[in-house]
């Protein structure tokens, strides 16, 4: 019997420890694979189907090896749950084990800029009030860390925390009190490190120095949910400029100018020009629907060259004022780093290795500067004599292969190996397509697949996530399911965690939603017995970074369209069809309303990449879901 056996096996310490643990021959493979990839700093991918319980998986060969470690996770959602949920179960057994959580910054309370803006806002009476409920909150909290404060929003942030640009660092008043440093502290000190693949990714291009002092002395890294990692890394091999960083600056030069007693007119009208430049360039980039340097020619240059100018003059004065405050010396060093990035985006790009494009929000614009290929940038990362690097998640191949994660990311060499799922689609699943439905793409289709699939609600008596693939869609079905008795919730109708508790205690409901439920979320049992997916979950081929990486594929000789639109599609509709069987007891009808899966010649590939399971027609599908029903009050 092996070390693993102990922990995995019939008589095992999980078995004997851990409450509704289920002996899988699929996770004690896993465990077995990843045991042997740590021993010999290997590369490897491990598929692993859902209810294999692949967290144990490596979790068990992580703290038996001794190594110090790092697990990425794909959201912070994923990252709370191992760190307060199966880490502190696997801590029972190794209780020399140390453990430390560790978030980006923006997550994280900054005691100096709040103790600063609550003098400064004193006239704001809204906004003071709830920095006095947060001084409140920081009194008592021991991690900082601002998940702990339901108060906080987006347009709190600005006051509460701190960027790499505007933080002080050991300069800092407060800095021995300061929950971000304590946090990295604790990160270095610990055994297992716990972060996301937005702060791994951070580290690995040196955009921040989040955890410089812990990746170099890590032997194992484990990505979870490795197939979100393409687009992730993608964000950080280039460069990106965003009106946040305008607004913050205006903002706390505004702030340093009001503790100095507002004296300084010249400085204060050069802020209001920046000002004013860049709210034009938020009208004039919302205004357009044009990509970044179709934009640029089209108009775009001028105002792109009046936030330059205005730069360089506040630049220019700001040499002269930093010398009367710390906060005016910090803002100075922000203006030349703001005035060096935008330089960027005024030059034009090489087509065939960059691209420009731009990310509108609610809150403003993102400029990016992206490579389009960045396998060269990440293979050369992860083939460390000293470390090694598992990948893992439910969906990571295609059509039954490795070979498209593995070209992301510029890995041609490494272990590879699937472990199914424990689940018997077969018999725990029917899926259905409706007929006769028009295109996808248009409100004719979306109407028609709601008219099709409410028999089928209303005999599975709610129940039902109903996944669509734009925001367009999803409003337009709640108004035609309005005049259902069913409860229906809708995403952005309150937080993400919220809604899922809300669905979770209302029996009979329904949850529209689009991607960001498509995966990580967890509902088993009876309040989950349906599954509707509007299309086959395809980025757009106009969208400016899907346009040039598909160009590049075919400059190459390849095909943009089934080496890349068709491979990220088939991942993220096996995420959603995941949502629906969460254990083997689990049953339920999954309905995907997309004809095209058996017009189009890829509907083959798309059918083989999914479960193998009986499709049945609308008919069968609804006696399926009556046969499955269970009596009110269940």
């Amino acid at each position: 019997m092996t070390e693993l056996d102990h922990y995995f096996g019939n008589d095992g310490f999980l078995l004997n420890s851990v409450s509704g643990f289920v002996v899988r021959a699929q996770q004690i493979a896993m465990a077995r694979v990843v045991e042997q990839s740590i021993q010999e700093n290997d590369v490897a991918f491990l598929e692993a189907g859902t209810g294999t319980g692949k967290t144990f998986a490596y979790l068990v060969p992580i703290f038996l090896s001794d190594k110090k470690t790092i697990i990425s996770t794909g959201t912070k959602t994923l990252q709370d749950q191992l760190r307060f949920q199966d880490l502190p179960l696997l801590g029972k057994l190794f209780p020399k084990k140390r453990i430390a959580l560790l978030k980006g910054r923006s997550n994280y309370l900054c005691p100096y800029r709040l103790q600063k803006h609550l003098k400064v806002l004193s006239t704001d009476e809204r906004t003071l009030a709830r920095l006095v409920k947060v001084q409140s909150w920081a009194l008592t909290t021991t991690t900082g860390d601002l998940g702990e404060v339901s108060e906080v929003d987006d347009r709190l942030l600005p006051f509460i925390t701190s960027t790499k640009d505007n933080c002080l660092g050991s300069a800092c008043p407060q800095f021995e009190i300061c929950p971000l440093y304590t946090a990295r502290q604790r990160a270095i000190e610990a055994d297992v490190i716990v972060v996301n693949h937005h702060l791994l990714f951070a580290d690995l291009s040196l955009k921040e120095e989040s955890v410089a002092a812990i990746l170099p002395s890590v032997e194992v890294v484990v990505v979870d949910e490795a197939h979100q990692i393409p687009e992730i890394a993608r964000q950080f091999f280039g460069a990106s400029i965003n009106s946040r960083r305008f607004t913050d600056l205006i903002r706390d030069l505004r702030s340093e100018m009001f503790l100095l007693g507002n004296d300084d007119p010249q400085l204060l009208g050069l802020v209001a020009q920046l000002e004013s430049a860049i709210s034009r360039m938020v009208q004039l980039i919302f205004e357009s629907t044009a990509d970044y340097d179709h934009w640029f020619s089209i108009g775009g240059q001028h105002i792109v060259e009046d936030v330059d100018h205005c730069l360089a003059d506040l630049m220019d004065m700001m040499h002269i004022v930093s010398v009367r405050s710390q906060g005016l010396e910090s803002c100075r060093r922000r203006v030349e780093q703001l005035a060096d990035d935008f330089v960027l985006f005024t030059e034009p790009t090489n087509l065939e290795e960059y691209i420009h494009w731009i990310d509108k929000s609610a809150s403003g614009f993102n400029v990016h500067l992206s490579p389009i290929n960045i396998a060269d940038n990440l293979g050369q990362l992860f083939y460390r004599e000293d470390t090694a690097w598992i990948f893992s998640s439910a969906t990571l191949c295609v059509d039954g292969n490795f070979e498209h994660i593995k070209q992301a990311l510029g890995v041609p060499d490494a272990t590879e190996q699937r472990f199914a799922s424990p689940f018997d689609f077969k018999t725990q699943v029917r899926a259905c397509l409706p007929p006769n439905l028009p295109a996808p793409g248009n409100d004719a289709h979306t109407e028609q697949l709601v008219q099709a699939v409410l028999p089928l609600i209303r005999e599975n008596r709610g129940r039902t996530f109903f996944l669509f693939t734009s925001y367009r869609a999803m409003n337009l079905a709640r108004e035609l399911l309005h005049a259902e008795s069913l409860p229906i919730f809708v995403q952005g109708s309150m937080t993400r965690q919220a809604l899922l508790q809300a669905f979770r205690e209302t029996q009979g409901s329904i949850l529209l939603a689009t991607h960001s439920f498509w995966q990580g979320v967890d509902v088993r049992g009876a309040a989950l017995t349906c599954v509707i997916i509007d299309k086959l979950p395809f980025a757009s081929p106009e969208e400016p970074l899907a346009k040039a990486t598909m160009q590049a594929i075919e400059v190459a000789g390849g095909n943009g369209f089934v080496d890349y639109l068709l491979p990220q599609a088939i991942i993220s509709l096996n995420q959603g069809f995941g949502r629906l069987i969460r254990s083997e007891t689990d049953r339920g009808l999954f309905v995907l309303g997309d004809p095209r899966i058996r017009s189009r010649p890829y509907g083959n590939v798309v059918m083989a990449s999914l479960p193998e399971m009986p499709w049945v027609d609308i008919e069968v599908a609804g006696q399926y879901l009556h046969e499955i029903s269970e009596p009110e009050g269940d």
